[in-house]
């Protein structure tokens, strides 16, 4: 199974499975990213969607 790792902006580093990710939605306050999984965590990343859209695709 595909992994990706991000920090979220309280700096916890997170490995996640690309499946367990349900939404992605951009915040609107900073430019970040809020990332909705399965399990109902919700994290809030300071990477952009169009980044955190890429690493997901494995694109460089």
């Amino acid at each position: 199974m595909k992994t990706i790792q991000f920090k979220t902006q309280d700096q916890t580093q997170w490995t996640i499975f690309v499946n367990q990710i349900t939404s992605i939605y951009p915040s609107k306050d900073d430019g970040g990213t809020w990332v909705y999984l399965s399990c109902g965590t919700k994290l809030k990343t300071a990477i952009n969607s169009n980044t955190l859209l890429k690493m997901i695709n494995g694109e460089d």
